[in-house]
């Protein structure tokens, strides 16, 4: 009994590493396109690609200094009116997938574990699984930036070494 209460009592003490990650957006006024459903370019939705990169990296990433440097973000859809009165909707079709373009570099200290340029699309993002919630906007370019953290990542890099990729 007396072993628990001390177990319990360090229980506080055990910290979760987390990743120290840095997003910056290279000439965001020049983006494919980063619309609201007005047609207006809406900023709020690089704050968002940012938070879920700060996110996913720092759960994938423990421990490492990732930098990311988005040079253009183009969302799933176009905005175009619909109907009598005009109004501005995001139109999903085949032909406009989600894409980004970006450049990385992850440290482990003083070491660079990896760093690359990478271009994201997703061709068949209306076809394929995606766990996130239908009421997300960014639900294509998160499902897109999840496969890629897959595909490229993986647990390899997050244990900082080179086999298994």
């Amino acid at each position: 009994m007396k072993y628990r209460w001390i177990a319990l009592a360090l229980f506080p003490l055990v910290v979760v590493a987390h990743a120290d990650v840095k997003v910056d957006f290279v000439n965001p006024e020049k983006f494919s396109d980063i619309r609201d459903n007005t047609g207006f370019t809406n900023k709020a939705v690089l704050k968002d690609i940012e938070a879920y990169l700060v996110t996913q990296f720092g759960k994938r990433m423990p421990g490492k200094e990732v930098h990311i440097s988005v040079t253009d973000v183009n969302l799933a859809g176009e905005i175009e009116p619909v109907g009598g009165m005009a109004q501005w909707l995001r139109v999903m079709r085949t032909v406009t997938s989600p894409s980004m373009e970006l450049t990385y570099e992850i440290r482990d200290g003083d070491k660079v574990v990896q760093q690359g340029t990478a271009k994201l699309r997703d061709i068949d993002y209306q076809n394929s699984f995606n766990s996130m919630s239908s009421s997300d906007p960014l639900r294509y370019e998160k499902h897109m930036m999840d496969r890629w953290m897959d595909r490229e990542f993986g647990r390899a890099v997050a244990a900082g070494s080179p086999e298994g990729r």
